[in-house]
């Protein structure tokens, strides 16, 4: 009699949700962003960039992990919105594991992260850290 193969979940999927609040759109993302979900991401942030006319909120608070395609893809987005006039305002959890690798690549100073959802909305287009 052969075991049933033991095989591990799949991981969990990524989830967007987008909401406008004030004029602002808020991503608000659940899951893992890693190689295979960044793109999907990057594709909702650009959509959510397009369709705000300031600024787009990304809440980062319920994600389990991020990678470095999900590095890549705040980066870039975060570039999109600023050449295109807008900004890009990311929620994150300062006891969140998706924290450290923004930490440890040093992009907690290049990108504009707030504590809460809340907190991003109610901030001006105040430039990153590193250009005050």
């Amino acid at each position: 009699m052969s075991q049933p193969s033991q095989a591990e979940p799949p991981p969990p999927d990524l989830g967007i949700v987008s909401r406008v609040v004030n004029g602002n759109v808020v991503l608000a993302v659940t899951g893992e962003v890693d190689t295979e979900a960044a793109p999907k991401l990057r594709a909702a942030l650009i959509t959510a960039i397009d369709g705000t006319a300031d600024a787009c909120v990304l809440d980062l608070t319920r994600v389990d992990f991020l990678d470095s395609a999900g590095l890549a893809t705040l980066i870039t987005t975060d570039r999109y919105a600023e050449t295109h006039g807008k900004s890009l305002r990311i929620a994150v959890d300062s006891n969140s594991t998706v924290i450290r690798p923004i930490e440890v690549t040093g992009l907690d100073v290049v990108l504009r992260l707030y504590h809460t959802v809340d907190e991003a909305l109610e901030a001006s287009n105040r430039p990153p850290r590193a250009e005050r």
